[in-house]
């Protein structure tokens, strides 16, 4: 139990403060190895423990040996380990460290959530869950889980449980921060040359299927036989066509690069064709806002984001601290020690 025990005292001590992860010292890792020769020394070959032995005591729920091979194997996926006989002794602590973080960060947040009364509505869950499907075609998904072991259940039980813990931390901790107007002022004022906005274009869009077609619609329009906007609305297969094309202001960056050569064009000038995957494509630029700096009011929100990030952050470490340094955590040593 000796140098295991002391290097998990030092890390409940002392790497708290970070929500998940810790960084291996130098010495530990040294400390970690003359451990293992040690053990090797004395044991030729490492015995198992049951499944239903207790590993963990987590405020007196306990945490068996079946669980925490359970998370073990999801943090070997995670980096990409084939085989624990591959591991050097200082790899294999630092992701049973890992496994014990995670297990008794999740298993805080599970009680925290109980005793608080957090649920979610079905059609939050629902809502979620489409979410979470968004990008994948029919069972891809499916498929990617079976891959990865992956019941459905279990990944609809792990986006309800990211809702739940979410809801958690929003009422414990991310209500109560709050900014005032003078911070907000005053972080502009030492920051305002990061608030500016770039040069905006609104231009209108014409988006067919075939080169043909959209050089007769060229042709069409260098031969003034119609407005661009008319033409857009008959034949553009955009969505904005039927507004005539139009889309509005729009920033670099906002579009496919094949669409920054707008940027260069004058007001009431048309883009040569552009092809792209979609189809192929005319602009014609309507209007521009050139590039200049925001004021206090419009920089607000962004200010407010930025500055909120960070109090919640600092503050949910705080609530984190608290919250584990006040539960009643007990470990079995001798069994952590013999699982591999």
């Amino acid at each position: 139990m000796g140098i295991y025990k002391k290097f998990r005292n030092y890390q409940f001590q002392n790497c708290l403060k970070m929500k998940i992860q810790f960084n291996l010292s130098f010495w530990l890792i040294t400390l970690s190895i003359l451990f293992f020769h040690s053990c090797s020394n004395n044991n030729s070959s490492t015995s198992s423990i049951a499944g239903d032995q207790v590993l963990l005591t987590i405020n007196e729920e306990n945490i068996t040996a079946k669980q925490f091979k359970k998370e073990f194997e999801r943090q070997k996926k995670i980096f990409r380990v084939q085989s624990n006989q591959k591991l050097k002794p200082e790899e294999l602590i630092w992701i049973k460290t890992r496994v014990i973080d995670e297990i008794v960060q999740n298993t805080l947040f599970e009680q925290e959530v109980r005793e608080n009364n957090i649920s979610v509505s079905q059609e939050e869950f629902e809502e979620a869950l489409s979410k979470a499907r968004t990008g994948y075609q029919e069972d891809v998904l499916e498929k990617v889980l079976a891959l990865e072991d992956i019941s459905l259940e279990n990944w609809q039980n792990s986006i309800k449980n990211k809702l739940l813990i979410n809801k958690l931390i929003h009422q414990q901790v991310n209500s109560k921060v709050a900014i005032s107007d003078e911070a907000l002022r005053s972080y502009f004022e030492i920051n305002s040359e990061k608030f500016h906005k770039n040069e905006q274009v609104k231009a209108l869009h014409i988006m067919v299927e075939t080169e043909e077609e959209i050089r007769q619609i060229q042709k069409e329009l260098q031969n003034k036989q119609n407005f661009f906007s008319a033409l857009a609305k008959e034949y553009s297969l955009g969505p904005e066509g039927a507004e005539g094309g139009d889309l509005g202001y729009f920033e670099a960056g906002q579009m496919p690069e094949e669409f920054d050569d707008v940027f260069k064009l004058k007001i009431d000038k048309i883009s040569d064709i552009i092809r792209t995957p979609y189809g192929f494509h005319l602009f014609k630029v309507v209007d521009k806002i050139p590039e200049r700096k925001m004021n206090f009011e419009e920089s607000k929100k962004k200010i407010a984001k930025v500055l909120l990030h960070d109090l919640q952050d600092k503050a949910f470490q705080k609530w984190f601290l608290k919250l584990k340094e006040n539960a009643d955590i007990k470990i079995n040593y001798d069994s952590l020690e013999k699982i591999i």
